[in-house]
């Protein structure tokens, strides 16, 4: 008589069923692998610049990375030297429409000088308030090229202009400096402005400052 090790209410595993439990496994795994072409999920590689997934982003701007800084004209300088250049060529627009007002009263007032004048003055104060944009943004080419520009109109207006007439240097001085008329007065103050936006602008290309560069996108 063969007796239950059990005990009564107890069961003991099969080892066919452990068996089978085992089989079946396997298969479900060979399917499973089968279905998937055999490859393993794996979490993406780390980017640069971007954080990972399942880690909170980062706080503050973008990530300055290493490298030669950018350089720029000196900030007051160019300022000075904007406001100067703008200055100047209010003179020269004041000095073409004061040619203007005195060629209207007349048809025979149109002469070639007073041609000269309107659209000498017109033109160098468009060029002007062009560079004087670009040396408030604090471009060193802009800042040298407005200097340039002034020096050029500086040496045209007192040395060039009278040898081109026929006129001795010292009655150009006069002239200029005399402060007699209005176009005198213009063409003088005209003169001065441009002088100092020439050594302004001169400093502000001079005396640089670097700005780092940044790169990377913006984090919150």
């Amino acid at each position: 008589m063969r007796h239950d090790l059990a005990g009564p209410g107890l069961t003991t595993p099969s080892p066919v069923g452990g068996r089978r439990t085992r089989v079946a496994d396997d298969s479900l795994r060979r399917i499973s692998v089968a279905a998937t072409g055999g490859a393993r999920m794996q979490p993406n590689p780390p980017q640069l610049g971007f954080p990972q997934q399942g880690q909170p982003p980062l706080r503050g701007g973008p990530v300055a990375l290493p490298g030669r800084p950018r350089p720029r004209a000196n900030a007051v300088a160019a300022m000075i030297a904007a406001s100067l250049a703008l200055l100047a060529a209010a003179m020269l627009c004041w000095f073409a429409l004061h040619d203007v007002v005195y060629a209207l009263g007349s048809a025979d007032r149109w002469s070639s000088l007073v041609l000269q004048n309107v659209i000498g003055g017109v033109g160098g104060a468009g060029a002007l308030v062009v560079l004087a944009g670009f040396t408030f943004a604090r471009m060193i080419p802009g800042a040298w090229t407005l200097c340039g520009l002034c020096v050029l109109y500086v040496v045209v207006t007192l040395f060039v202009s009278p040898l081109l007439r026929g006129i001795s240097v010292r009655d150009q001085f006069t002239f200029v400096f005399g402060f007699e008329r209005s176009n005198g007065i213009a063409i003088a103050l005209a003169v001065i402005f441009s002088v100092l936006t020439a050594i302004t602008a001169a400093v502000a290309g001079a005396v640089k400052s670097y700005k780092p560069t940044s790169a990377g996108p913006p984090r919150p």
